[in-house]
């Protein structure tokens, strides 16, 4: 049987995990990885909690963010208390030897207690409780990506509230941005780094190459990977090269599936936006230029909507090139189509977003006529989309470009008045205004309570 790279790497990180658990003077285990390797912790924190695994300690996952240090514990000790709950009253599988866990949270403070004390206290009871083998541990992990100075602080305190021996706290970094660091300067014994360096772009591409070596779709899939791999290592010739071998392979297999021409489109897209890091400027746009060719092409293989989808995606792309390069006329028609495609099919992100863009190029070139006509039916979408769809798109940046018109002969103000108003409230002029700035919860709450 063929090995899975995934499974291997995560069998790696479980052998280092159970050399990392010999610190006995250890409370708190961090894995420091490659940023590429942070879904694989992911993984791995998954695979702790699975029942065929060779990990017995137990683990309790943790998501709360350490936004405010005084808060925390109470929040992981809600979160336990959930968790416990599920544990001792959901229906469970036949291989797991269930003991119901008697612990309840105590949210008590002692007068000499500092940040962390009250979970680590309740942590530790729980660990009690469990009375598991010598070896094994209760452990806390914190998935939170919030890994800031309050989290630092935080764990200083629980470390200085005295850990029980049968709990160990696991949390992560990448080396690029080594949260932790100073933390490990500072505890010394009482923390141990698991450093990962399991080679991701390997891996991806050896599950590439698994399949049957003689369907085409194996060996484009290794190219393909091979490709990414290239781009991200800036690798720009081997990532040229890989990237013609894959379109070899898709045009040579054409014939036999026509959804193949996707994949040769999804490269020259691939292959256009690899060369803006290096400012190509002539290599970005013929690439661009390509992939709309393809997307036009397509359309006589395909019967479905799938051709009219692929154009659009490659004319935003080809889009935003121009835009970029200051061919505001040839942006604007790019933009115009996939727009008007977009709205036939009822994606309304993305028609938004091109009526937007179209909006902008057509101002950029002095076509006021044809910015101020595209934004007026962008802005009429409005009147059948619902207010999250609204909030959740650029949908005000639409109304924020058309305002700055002198729109009156086009759309009249009665008119987007009462389409805003439905969407935002009454105040919608000051969030179009604004409306690149992110709103708190409240305002959002107040937002959609004025649009009911």
């Amino acid at each position: 049987m063929q090995s899975n790279p995934i499974q291997q790497r995560i069998e790696l990180i479980c052998e280092k995990w159970e050399e990392a658990k010999k610190h006995k003077e250890a409370r708190i285990v961090r894995i420091q990885c490659q940023p590429d390797e942070e879904d694989m912790v992911d993984t791995f924190y998954a695979y702790m909690i699975g029942v065929d695994t060779p990990i017995l300690d137990i683990a309790f996952h943790f998501d709360s963010s350490c936004d405010d240090i005084k808060l925390f514990s109470t929040q992981l000790l809600k979160e336990l208390e959930e968790i416990i709950n599920i544990w001792n009253n959901s229906q469970k599988d036949d291989r797991i030897d269930y003991v119901p866990i008697l612990w309840r949270p105590d949210y008590a403070v002692q007068n000499d207690d500092n940040a962390a004390a009250v979970f680590v206290r309740n942590f530790n009871r729980l660990a009690k409780e469990m009375d598991l083998e010598k070896g094994l541990f209760a452990v806390a992990v914190f998935k939170s990506t919030a890994r800031d100075k309050k989290l630092v602080s935080w764990l200083k305190d629980a470390v200085m509230a005295i850990i029980s021996p049968a709990v160990r706290f696991l949390i992560h970094d990448t080396i690029a941005a080594p949260v932790f660091n100073l933390l490990a300067g500072d505890l010394h014994a009482a923390i141990t780094t698991i450093p990962l360096n399991i080679n991701m772009p390997k891996a991806m591409e050896q599950v590439a190459a698994m399949g049957d070596p003689k369907d085409p779709a194996t060996s484009y899939r290794q190219l393909f990977m091979k490709m990414i791999n290239a781009m991200s290592s800036g690798k720009e010739n081997e990532a040229e090269q890989r990237g013609n071998e894959c379109i070899a392979l898709a045009t040579q297999h054409l014939i036999k599936d026509p959804y193949w021409i996707t994949q040769m489109v999804v490269v020259y897209i691939a292959l256009g936006n690899d060369k803006i890091r290096y400012k190509k400027k002539n290599e970005t746009l013929s690439y661009a230029n390509k992939a709309v060719e393809t997307a036009i092409a397509s359309q006589v293989h395909f019967e479905n909507d799938a051709a009219s989808v692929l154009l659009a995606q490659t004319l935003m792309f080809r889009g935003t090139v121009l835009y970029v390069q200051a061919n505001y006329k040839d942006s604007f028609a790019d933009y115009s189509i996939a727009f008007e495609i977009y709205r036939k099919q009822g994606n309304i992100h993305l028609a938004v977003e091109a009526c937007r863009m179209g909006g902008k190029s057509a101002y950029k070139n002095s076509q006021r006529k044809h910015a101020i006509e595209i934004l007026a039916d962008g802005a009429r979408l409005g009147k059948s989309i619902d207010p999250v769809t609204a909030r959740s798109s650029t949908y005000a940046g639409v109304l924020e470009l058309l305002l700055k018109s002198d729109y009156a002969n086009i759309i009249s103000m009665a008119e987007i008045d009462e389409i805003a108003r439905n969407l935002y409230g009454h105040d919608w002029i000051k969030l179009v205004r604004n409306w690149k700035q992110v709103p708190d919860a409240e305002v959002i709450q107040q937002q959609e309570l004025e649009a009911v």
